[in-house]
């Protein structure tokens, strides 16, 4: 596919993304601690009635005592709310101002491929990314989200030495249950580029990582070949996932993702009729800040490994 124009999107006036990243974290909170609260209300008023009836088995023995503690279980789950954000999901003293390029890795899912599996490569397994993750860290890098690369490289924003964003497409389970907890052993977020139908994410999921720091950008609706569609579903695709998302999540979605990497000119209007911010393809290579429409990913295969990572990573 041949590469399209350069563009441009830079916006110096556009509202700071550290300032909506915090607010939507503290209404994520907000929205946790609420239904904590009601779960507690629920145990107390359970209590209540039970010692209400004299606190007397069916047996005429008296029963053992609910506990209300405000420090069992219920009050330590609220209490770690507050305590889920990653490192680098918010900058760091030692970042400085940048404007390079940087690496945008793209994964799909973490496990073994099943012998029935259509795209085998598409899966990498679990070893492999736990050692593709100690290797960023031990040479250097960070991972940081998209919004804060491109706060950098158009707001002045800052970023450390060696930033990396490592990207999730679809909205694959492992996604959640493993590359969350990998993460964040890093301090590390991710970025989610979830269809806004039929994933295989439960929204409490999408909502844990959205609350320690990850991205979430649009991927669609139903991940169709975009270049293939007339103007209503192109338009409903772009920009319809973008508001379901955001009508579920409350938090900003300012980027998008090819589905496959397919896109044309009439589709980057689309994109940018939409009012997104920047879109991720196939292309191998670095991300550059003046092609914001086209951002180059490194595809991770189950067959790249550390060697391949590696090897893509000093392409740059």
């Amino acid at each position: 596919m041949a590469e399209q124009p350069d563009s441009d999107w830079s916006d110096p006036g556009r509202p700071d993304r550290l300032a909506r990243r915090e607010s939507q974290q503290r209404r994520l909170r907000r929205r946790r601690w609420g239904a904590g609260a009601a779960l507690a209300i629920a145990v107390l008023a359970i209590a209540v009635a039970v010692a209400s009836v004299g606190g007397m088995s069916s047996h005429g023995k008296t029963s053992k005592p609910v506990s209300t503690d405000a420090s069992g279980p219920q009050s330590k789950a609220g209490a770690e709310t507050s305590s889920l954000l990653v490192r680098n999901a918010t900058p760091q003293p030692s970042w400085k101002p940048y404007t390079g390029s940087v690496p945008i890795l793209e994964y799909h899912v973490l496990g073994a491929a099943p012998a029935d599996a259509p795209y085998p490569e598409l899966y990498v397994t679990r070893p492999d990314f736990h050692r593709q993750m100690d290797w960023l860290d031990e040479h250097g890098y960070e991972a940081v989200t998209l919004e804060a690369v491109e706060d950098a490289w158009y707001s002045g924003g800052k970023l450390p030495a060696k930033p990396v964003v490592i990207s999730f497409d679809d909205g694959y389970r492992p996604q959640f249950t493993y590359a969350l907890p990998e993460l964040r052993r890093h301090g590390w977020p991710g970025v989610l580029n979830l269809k806004a139908e039929g994933s295989d994410l439960y929204a409490s999921n999408v909502e844990a990582m959205i609350e320690a720091g990850w991205e979430l950008a649009a991927h669609t609706i139903n991940h169709q070949d975009l270049t293939t569609l007339g103007a209503v579903e192109l338009e409903e695709e772009v920009t319809g996932s973008r508001e379901m998302l955001h009508r579920e999540y409350g938090v900003p979605v300012a980027n998008f993702c090819y589905p496959a990497g397919q896109f044309s000119e009439t589709v980057i209007e689309a994109v940018k009729a939409a009012g997104y911010t920047a879109a991720t393809t196939e292309i191998p290579g670095y991300a550059k800040r003046q092609k914001p429409d086209e951002l180059s990913r490194f595809e991770i295969l189950g067959s790249t490994g550390v060697s391949g990572l590696a090897e893509d990573l000093a392409s740059g």
